[in-house]
């Protein structure tokens, strides 16, 4: 943990990051080894403990007023809202990406009682960050390789705080106006 604090510190810039993004590489139960394995997130990345992504000194990285924009899965919401405050964050409210196919219909993914068809983000804060107010809680966009998020949702935390200094935690691709954390920031190449 010693070696996460220093490099935060080294990424952290005077002033801190006024909007934080992070895609946690959660650990939960699937129903079926596959789920483990191959088609979820076992298969695709190392994955962390709740216990793990708790203690991760996120705080060092925030401004005094600062908006943490945290991706979660519904089987997962509370566990969410507890890193959430254990990185010092209030939980505020909460969007949904819906998941779009290449032709444009929702999602038809997994589920355990409804099929899921997008993903949850919450949204807390520290201090008294300045936001946008015409930013909507709903984001479409298009269903891609195994946990990439939508261009679209970066367009709306833009938007959201248009002059903020942003990080991706968990990062698996490099875009303009956000430094990249994590050990996949490439994986998908840079964005446009």
């Amino acid at each position: 943990m010693c070696s996460l604090v220093q490099s935060f510190y080294d990424l952290r810039p005077l002033d801190g990051f006024g909007l934080i993004m992070a895609d946690p590489p959660w650990a939960f139960k699937t129903r079926s080894a596959k789920g483990v394995t191959v088609k979820g997130a076992g298969g695709q990345y190392r994955l962390m403990t709740l216990d793990d992504i708790k203690a991760m000194p996120v705080s060092i990285l925030a401004a005094d007023d600062s908006v943490l924009w945290l991706w979660a899965t519904n089987p997962m919401l509370r566990e969410a809202i507890a890193v959430m405050d254990a990185w010092g964050f209030t939980f505020k409210t909460a969007g949904h990406w819906a998941k779009r196919t290449p032709k444009g219909k929702l999602a038809f993914g997994t589920g355990y009682i409804l099929r899921c068809a997008g993903e949850p983000f919450l949204i807390g804060t520290r201090g008294a960050p300045k936001t946008s107010k015409r930013v909507r809680s709903v984001i479409e966009g298009p269903l891609r390789e195994h946990s990439r998020k939508p261009d679209e949702a970066f367009g709306a935390a833009e938007a959201l705080m248009p002059d903020a200094r942003r990080i991706e935690l968990f990062s698996r691709q490099r875009r303009p106006g956000w430094v990249t954390w994590g050990n996949e920031t490439q994986k998908f190449g840079d964005a446009a």
